[in-house]
This record gives structure tokens, sequence and C-alpha cells, in this order.
């Protein structure tokens, strides 16, 4: 029996998977595996063979998948999509897995609340409020919170905490600052709400390297086990790596130059 085609819109939802699964998940076991190759008409096995092909595509890891070398036009002109407008690409593929489970982007990409509170605005009728704009916006947060967080297994990068009501997807070049990059998993780091403010006023610092640095205006800390405990036991230490998108090393050094307190 032949084969049949995969489609872009196929290809699409996969990579829309493969921002939220680890590489130890990328087989036809896996629960949301199963899931997306029924919704596509595929088998867990072919949805899975494809996750791997589109690993092959990120340049920290292409050599970590072997017996692959050759993954095929579509994974690594997908890849590259969207690799250079992650933007526009990872909205609109969950748009697009929406479309396929004949409903609307909002109900399976936010939470409850959230939901409640665009509804909300519809009904107030509030004057000057783009609806599909603000919908865009709030599942864009979502996403990218989604995909780093599972990214970084859930733990903080700097000191490993792993309670998801306090861990922060940062951005490591603000979203005000860089509308191409709001999505990027390379410019997301999974961080601790403490480390995260840090992070952002600039009291700690992460080197191209991935060494943290700790601003010496946090040594005037009354409490030095405090200062210890919270701070300077992670000077010059490397975070934890994410599974795949590394953090890139443009945006830290930018992040450090402009924002960390010397």
């Amino acid at each position: 029996m032949e084969r049949s085609r995969w489609t872009k819109e196929e290809f699409m939802l996969v990579m829309n998977l493969y921002t939220k699964l680890r590489y130890g998940q990328f087989n036809y076991h896996n629960s949301e595996v199963i899931k997306l190759a029924s919704l596509i008409g595929k088998t867990p096995g072919a949805v899975a063979f494809k996750l791997v092909h589109l690993s092959r595509q990120d340049p920290k890891h292409k050599d970590r998948v072997k017996g692959l070398a050759n993954p095929g036009k579509n994974a690594i002109e997908i890849y590259n999509e969207f690799a250079s407008n992650w933007d526009e690409m990872l909205y609109e593929s969950e748009v697009l897995l929406a479309k396929y489970q004949n409903k609307k982007v909002e109900e399976i990409a936010l939470e409850k609340q959230d939901i409640e509170y665009i509804e909300r605005d519809v009904l107030n009728g509030k004057e000057g409020i783009d609806i599909a704009r603000l919908v865009k916006t709030r599942v864009n947060q979502s996403l990218f919170r989604k995909v780093v967080l599972n990214n970084y297994s859930n733990s903080c990068a700097i000191c490993n905490l792993n309670i998801n009501s306090l861990l922060v997807a940062s951005h490591i070049i603000k979203w005000s600052s860089n509308q191409t990059n709001r999505l990027n998993p390379e410019n997301g780091l999974c961080l601790c709400s403490i480390h995260d403010k840090a992070f952002e006023l600039g009291y700690l610092g992460i080197r191209s390297d991935y060494k943290v640095q700790i601003s010496p205006s946090l040594d005037i800390i009354g409490e030095k086990e405090t200062y210890q405990s919270f701070f300077k036991r992670h000077e010059n230490q490397s975070i934890n790596l994410p599974d795949k998108f590394y953090p890139n090393p443009d945006f830290l050094e930018q992040h450090f130059k402009s924002r960390f307190i010397v």
C-alpha cells in the first residue's frame, strides 16, 4: 500500500508538538504523540519518526540522533520556517491545531481565567479593545510559557526549583523590545520568581558561556545566609541547560551589557 504524503499542515502540527515535548518523549507510546497521530490520520510511529527528523535540525543536537542523516526536505523547510519566524509560525500552528480539533485557539491554549478575562472584555464592550489582538497576545504568552517551562523540565535554570506556580518563562530580550523574537524559545529562560526579578533588574546576569554572574551591589543584603543561599552560591556556576533550544548567546550578552549592575 502506498504511503500517504505528508502535507505542510501536518508538518506544522508535528513541529508544534516538537516544541512541547522533551527528547525522551519522542516515541509512539507517548499520549500526546498518539493524540496527534489520531488527529491527522497517521500512525503514532510515523509521528514519532517525524519528531526525531525535526530534532536533527537543532544545531546543538544535530549529532545526538544517529542513523537519520537525511531527514527529508519537508522537515528541514518547516524547521527553518519556524526558526526564522517564531512569532507567526508558532501561533499559526496553534490555530491550526485548534482547527483540527474543531475548537477556537483560545479554548486549547488558554487557562479558564484567561478565557473569562477575554469574554468579560467582549461582553463589557470596552472601547478601543481589539479582541483578535488580545486573544493572539494571550495565546502567544501562554504558548511561550508552555514551551519554555517544558524545555527546562519545569525547573529553574539557576536553582532547580520545580514548583510551576513559582516559575516564570523569562524573556532574555524583553517582549516589548524585540517583536521578532517574542516567541523564540532561544529567547527564553525558565527562572523562579526571585531569580527572574533579579535577572530583569540586573542584579543577576548570565554570560554567553551560560555562567551566572551576581552583581556586587547585592552584597549589601544584611542577612548573609539569605545572600549566600539565593545568590552568591550560584556565582560562576553554569545554568541548567534546556533540553533543546539553548538560550541564544548573543541575546544573553546583549542583556548582560545593557542590564547587569556592575
